[in-house]
């Protein structure tokens, strides 16, 4: 229902008080980014994959590669940013893959981050570093999916959800 792709429930689905139905798709879209465990990536650059053709200030972009934690591994890609990084991503780990789709998602200002076990293939250490650029970002709504939130973190959260319990304010 969160990403648009369930739309005959009964009762209503509000973002920012307004009715998920009445968005079009493509409107929807526009404010949401749906990061997962298994991201796609396009078979061209890191830059291209995080600005998917837009062009950004030098500024921005370095704020998102470092609230992503991507910046810091730059210099081990051949061609920094512009390297090439194969069939969906096939010349990346897993957490490179994931520190694109971060960054793509925070320099394309969308308000509504659904994160689904999108920092699993991280260590500790970078998966806490997203997850609290994620937290301080203004204006956005975070849905983050974890099955290792532990419980000293849990603070940090509006409201925190086990197995569909409340657990958290």
């Amino acid at each position: 229902m969160l990403l648009g792709q369930l739309t005959s429930y009964s009762g209503e689905l509000l973002f920012d008080g307004v009715n998920a139905a009445v968005y079009d798709t493509e409107s929807f879209y526009r404010h949401m980014a749906y990061i997962e465990q298994n991201v796609f990536l396009f078979h061209t650059t890191i830059r291209e994959n995080i600005t998917l053709g837009e062009v950004f200030k030098e500024e921005e972009l370095e704020e998102a590669l470092r609230n992503s934690a991507l910046y810091e591994e730059l210099n081990s890609f051949p061609q920094g940013l512009d390297t090439d990084v194969g069939e969906n991503g096939e010349y990346l780990s897993g957490g490179q893959k994931q520190r694109v789709a971060v960054a793509r998602a925070l320099i394309h200002n969308r308000k509504i981050l659904i994160v689904d076990e999108g920092t699993s293939a991280l260590d500790k250490t970078n998966a806490k570093k997203i997850e609290e650029a994620l937290l301080k970002s203004k204006d956005v709504t975070l849905l983050f999916v974890s099955h290792h939130l532990e419980e000293k973190d849990m603070q940090q959260y509006t409201n925190v959800y086990c197995l569909g319990e409340k657990v958290a304010r």
